[in-house]
């Protein structure tokens, strides 16, 4: 199969994020990512910004985020402040989005 070069894509992709908890340990949150892809280029000016401006940019959607009463959590742009205003989350979202652009692979 031949290489076809999108100039736009979308990809979904899983998010672990390790909340703490009693006891000194940690526990395992997952949710699906719907990351845009960027160039490279794009991508160094969005790290020289700051994490926030990366994540802003990069994360376009989500599935399986519910809040505190179980109830779906939507994509919007206040919920995406509300959701990466979690420096766990925050920093999820960056290692998942690293392991998309690098070829890593999420672990079961």
């Amino acid at each position: 199969m031949a290489f076809v070069l999108k100039k736009s894509t979308s990809v979904s992709w899983p998010v672990a994020v390790k909340k703490a908890s009693n006891g000194g340990k940690f526990e395992e949150h997952k949710f699906t990512a719907l990351f845009k892809e960027i160039g490279r280029k794009r991508f160094d000016e969005l790290i020289e910004a700051g994490d926030e401006a990366l994540t802003d940019e990069i994360l376009v959607g989500w599935e399986k985020v519910q809040d505190e009463a179980g109830v779906d959590f939507p994509f919007n742009e206040a919920n995406k402040k509300e959701l990466l205003d979690d420096f766990t989350v925050m920093k999820a979202v960056i290692e998942a989005y690293g392991k998309l652009i690098t070829g890593g692979t999420e672990k079961n």
